[in-house]
């Protein structure tokens, strides 16, 4: 029998602990494949001169005793990864920015490629802003005030820095399932901001165009390039968000409570 869902994740603790959890609520089958270190790691290993290498194939070869999970078939693959910008060796030969905008080429390259979650040898790849943490830097399951976070690229604290956030306080196995939509909602209304400067939820037909990971890293670049900061996104979230699509209204349904006053 195929499995549903095959999840490549950087992290060890955080991101199997937040699927667990939201799958839990959604009662999906899915397996985690813990690759373990950043997405430029990733990159190393399976760009190979002006091709990518089939990820599965990598990763059986690079984690031969992981196979047992890697071998089974999916009907979608997903990878999921923190922007981590600033990433880098010891380096004093370049300045942060030139390392930051080196790192984005390669997330380009990346966001392009990896655009297929039906295909196994490719899957789909998410990335988030600045990293998994992200979910959590808001007051509430969905909080107005997530349109204004920003972070710096010269940030190396941000799990420190957001530890003052309500969500910071809440333990990922008591999240609900309206809770999950309502931090999916806040998500899909960033990622709007973030490529139409628009703190809405657009129709299905616009998202489906405009919120994907290609779209969404090329306007981060540009802020970070311009700016020298990056706007917070999680979009751990909106794989959850695509995986459903509107089948059964799924996307539709996702909507502020009226009681909320919003």
């Amino acid at each position: 029998m195929m499995a549903k869902i095959l999840l490549i994740v950087e992290g060890e603790n955080t991101e199997p602990s937040f699927y667990r959890s939201i799958f839990g609520q959604f009662k999906e089958e899915y397996e985690i494949f813990v690759f373990g270190t950043n997405i430029y790691s990733l990159y190393k290993i399976v760009k190979q001169g002006d091709s990518f290498l089939n990820i599965k194939d990598v990763l059986m070869d690079r984690y031969p005793d992981k196979k047992e999970v890697l071998s089974k078939k999916f009907a979608y693959t997903y990878l999921i990864f923190d922007c981590d910008a600033h990433h880098s060796k010891k380096d004093e030969t370049r300045s942060r920015k030139e390392v930051v905008m080196e790192n984005f080429a390669k997330l380009k390259e990346m966001s392009e490629y990896f655009i297929d979650e039906t295909d196994p040898t490719i899957g789909k790849l998410y990335i988030n802003y600045p990293m998994m943490e992200s979910f959590r830097d808001c007051d509430d399951f969905f909080d107005p005030e997530y349109s204004k976070r920003k972070v710096s690229i010269e940030e190396d604290h941000y799990v420190r820095s957001i530890a003052c956030r309500k969500l910071c306080r809440v333990h990922l196995k008591d999240l609900i399932e309206d809770q999950f939509r309502l931090l999916m909602l806040q998500n899909i209304y960033k990622a709007n901001q973030i490529v139409s400067s628009k703190w809405e939820k657009p129709s299905y037909q616009n998202y489906l165009r405009d919120v994907t990971t290609s779209n969404i890293l090329n306007h981060e670049y540009a802020e970070a390039k311009i700016y020298e900061s990056i706007s917070v996104l999680n979009s751990s979230l909106l794989l959850v968000v695509d995986y459903y699509g509107n089948e059964n209204g799924f996307y539709d349904s996702l909507f502020l409570d009226p009681m909320s006053g919003e």
